[in-house]
């Protein structure tokens, strides 16, 4: 099988149990079902945005497997990108992603120094924002022979720092969310905010791009919809590939 088919009938497997399956065997196969959904969004051409979506699905599936049984959840890992130092895609796809942390970090760290919105701290914003610079940094291909990032000095950043955010401070609780048409708190939507234009920034690029690099800039992406979940988004499919999530 191709790398794509491997990938799909593992997914399949871990994701989609037959009927009757226990709930504790559920949970045993669907361990894999995560990494196998990265895969498919790098191997499989036209399902980066399936394979992204429902590796953070399937990591919020196994959270409520993993509370009745009284193991770890998925742990909600930082997004960075340590020990990446050069990515084969199109430099607007990694500076549409630079942005979409930026912005999300800035609304985050607003929304925290307000404190009223559940989720919304320093330490997620400052997440985001190291994504971002290191995002640009690939995208300006400034690391040095040891891996470090070098000085961004005179050379390309797409982030504005200041995003108008009128919207969430209007709602610093719960926001209408447009992508699911379901009220969801506000900071859950921030960061399905940034996962979908990550998402978006890849589906619609014209430039072909390796998998290796799809499957950091998938991994990137899922983080922050799983953070979305954790934070009250739904992982419904309704609510992540309806009509309305589709066309956004």
């Amino acid at each position: 099988m191709s790398p794509c088919e491997k990938a799909m009938t593992l997914a399949d497997y871990a994701t989609h149990p037959a009927e009757g399956t226990p709930l504790l065997e559920q949970y045993a196969t669907g361990l894999a079902a995560p990494l196998a959904w990265i895969d498919v969004a790098g191997y499989c051409s036209g399902r980066f945005a399936e394979g992204t979506l429902r590796d953070a699905q399937t990591k919020q599936w196994l959270t409520f497997l993993a509370d009745k049984f009284g193991q770890s959840a998925p742990e909600v890992t930082p997004a960075r990108l340590d020990g990446v130092t050069s990515a084969n895609v199109d430099r607007s796809v990694l500076d549409a992603m630079a942005v979409a942390e930026d912005r999300a970090g800035f609304a985050i760290e607003v929304l925290a120094a307000r404190g009223q919105t559940a989720g919304a701290t320093l330490a997620l914003s400052d997440m985001h924002k190291t994504a971002g610079q290191r995002l640009v940094s690939l995208a300006n291909g400034n690391f040095d022979d040891s891996g470090a990032q070098s000085s961004s000095s005179g050379q390309s950043d797409p982030r504005q720092k200041v995003y108008a955010i009128d919207q969430l401070l209007a709602n610093p609780t719960t926001i209408a969310d447009k992508a699911s048409g379901q009220t969801v708190p506000t900071a859950a939507a921030i960061e399905m905010d940034c996962a979908r234009a990550q998402i978006k920034a890849v589906t619609e690029s014209k430039s072909s791009t390796e998998s290796d690099t799809l499957l950091i800039l998938a991994a990137l992406a899922a983080k922050h919809a799983y953070t979305a979940f954790q934070l009250g988004y739904p992982a419904t499919d309704a609510a992540l590939f309806g009509p309305v999530s589709l066309s956004v």
